[in-house]
This record gives C-alpha cells, sequence and structure tokens, in this order.
C-alpha cells in the first residue's frame, strides 16, 4: 500500500475500484526494551478485537501487487500458520 503497509493474502476483484483481500496476513514488528532486537511476526488479520473477515483494499492506494513464492519464508509460515488453524 502506499501507506507502507504490507499485505499478504488472496486477491480478488482486482481490476476493480475496490479489490477485496481474503485470507490477510501482515507482518508485526517488535523491539525488546532490552536489547533493542527487532522480532518480525507474521499475524493473521481477524484475530483483532473486531475480527475482520477479509479486507477492502482502495486500488487508488494499492502501489504494487507480487505474487508470494510458494518456497518463501511467508509461504512457509501461513502454511504453518493454516495448519496449526490460526
Amino acid at each position: 500500500m502506499d501507506t507502507g503497509q504490507v499485505y499478504y493474502g488472496q486477491i480478488e476483484g482486482l481490476n476493480t475500484d475496490y479489490p477485496v483481500l481474503r485470507n490477510v496476513y501482515y507482518i508485526q514488528s517488535a523491539t525488546d526494551a532490552n536489547t533493542k532486537q527487532v522480532t518480525n511476526v507474521l499475524i493473521r488479520r481477524g484475530k483483532e478485537w473486531h475480527g475482520p473477515d477479509y479486507t477492502v483494499l482502495n486500488a487508488k492506494h494499492i502501489a504494487m501487487i507480487e505474487p508470494v513464492n510458494p518456497q518463501s519464508k511467508v509461504a512457509g509460515l501461513i502454511a504453518e500458520q493454516e495448519k496449526q488453524g490460526k
């Protein structure tokens, strides 16, 4: 997104003004106050308080779209979470 946020998921309606992203994941970074080490965690969207099933995007704010390689770290983490039912 042009905001810098990155989402991973299955996109529908790519050639529309408001495509829908399903099975959405994003990266959340946290910094340890003691060590200053940054940890990145893949989060499945829907675990937030409002529990969204999908995300509607404004196509004007999509910076780029790329497929996730099945052998990538992201694909592996998504597959792991889906096996665990998260």
